[in-house]
């Protein structure tokens, strides 16, 4: 009886001797299979298995080790492995991040750098439109310009022709006065030259008034100041009356005596007289002189 109970317990004792290694060989296979499963799924992760490449082997060797491991050295590496995988994924999952973050800074650094490129090409835009409108302003202002010399220098010439046209005038005014000087003077002195008269007989006179060299200035046929006042006088006494004038000249005199019957006959019809003639008669011993006379 003893002896069955106690091949019943060796029997017992040889059972759970080998019961203890398998059991503890299939926890650790399963935990090696769990942290290689959790690794492989990180590195087969389109976006985060490319980062954290040296964590990912330091967690695969610590995984190695976890299988290598003794009973005693299991529980510590079993830590280390799962550390070792959960610190892989945390690298890789932070790197990533960060290349995200680059890329988003990447992209706002691009979008900037385009934006700046706009306003840019924004302000060479304008910068050339307002170019041209100067360019336009300065065209504008120089044609102007141009328009307001042109037109001040046609005014400066229709001045200076409107000018030398009232010279021109005053000039043909004066050379008609001078022709129509001439005309009389040249009338007088034919009349003496050719010694006729009017034709009208010199008895009935009523008045006479003599006007010699000293009348006149100098060799002139220009009257004094007591000439023209003698013959004024003479005028208003006879208004009503036929006045004739008579030159009276030496041989080469006679022009000179025409010429002062002319300028006496208009002095006269400027004080009044109405009718006034110019009678030729006999030559004087010298000098050019002049009678006056009113005829009833």
């Amino acid at each position: 009886m003893k002896r069955a109970i106690l091949t019943a317990a060796l029997t017992g004792a040889l059972i759970i001797g080998f019961a203890a290694p398998q059991a503890h060989a299939a926890s650790k296979d399963a935990d090696v299979a769990r942290l290689s499963a959790q690794l492989e799924q990180l590195g087969a992760d389109p976006v985060l298995g490319q980062y954290a490449i040296a964590q990912q082997t330091l967690a695969r060797n610590a995984i190695g080790d976890l299988q290598n491991a003794g009973r005693s050295a299991r529980e510590h590496a079993l830590f280390m492995a799962e550390q070792r995988v959960e610190l892989a994924r945390a690298s890789a999952q932070a790197d990533a991040d960060r290349a995200r973050l680059d890329q988003l800074q990447r992209e706002h650094d691009q979008i900037m750098l385009e934006a700046s490129q706009a306003d840019a090409a924004a302000a060479r835009a304008e910068l050339a439109r307002q170019r041209l409108q100067y360019e336009a302003a300065v065209q504008q202002a120089q044609m102007l310009q141009e328009q307001g010399a042109q037109s001040a220098q046609q005014a400066q010439q229709a001045q200076a022709e409107a000018a030398q046209a009232k010279k021109l005038a005053a000039a043909q005014a004066r050379a008609a006065a001078l022709a129509r000087k001439e005309a009389r003077l040249a009338e007088a002195a034919t009349q003496a030259l050719q010694g006729g008269g009017s034709g009208a007989p010199t008895t009935g006179r009523a008045a006479s008034m003599h006007l010699s060299s000293a009348s006149f200035s100098g060799g002139s046929d220009n009257l004094t100041a007591s000439g023209r006042r003698r013959i004024g006088d003479f005028a208003r006494a006879h208004a009503s009356q036929r006045i004739v004038v008579e030159p009276r000249g030496a041989a080469d005199s006679r022009v000179l005596a025409g010429r002062r019957a002319v300028a006496v006959r208009a002095a006269l019809e400027a004080a009044g007289a109405t009718t006034v003639s110019i009678r030729s008669v006999a030559s004087a011993s010298k000098g050019a002189e002049v009678e006056i006379r009113a005829e009833k």
